[in-house]
């Protein structure tokens, strides 16, 4: 597993927001067959790596690109 997960630490000093943290993120694609970038604060239904494949799968595009803006939440709120 832990060669499936990258990471890149920045001390809080050092930051410079949600858009420069993305492009870290970015960066650390090596060309692998799928790519998922989320925040810190979303949740998953059962089945979604799945649900999300199949939708990719019925895209009419060799590069297909999935992107939505997912409802807010707060700890300890249900679904």
């Amino acid at each position: 597993f832990e060669r499936q997960v990258c990471e890149v630490r920045v001390p809080h000093t050092e930051a410079r927001g949600p858009c420069w943290a993305r492009y870290l993120a970015q960066k650390l694609w090596n060309h692998e067959e799928y790519y998922l970038q989320i925040d810190s604060h979303m949740r998953f239904v059962e089945g979604w790596d799945a649900e999300i494949i199949s939708q990719l799968k019925a895209c009419p595009s060799d590069r297909p690109v999935l992107s939505t803006y997912p409802p807010g939440y707060e700890r300890g709120q249900s679904s």
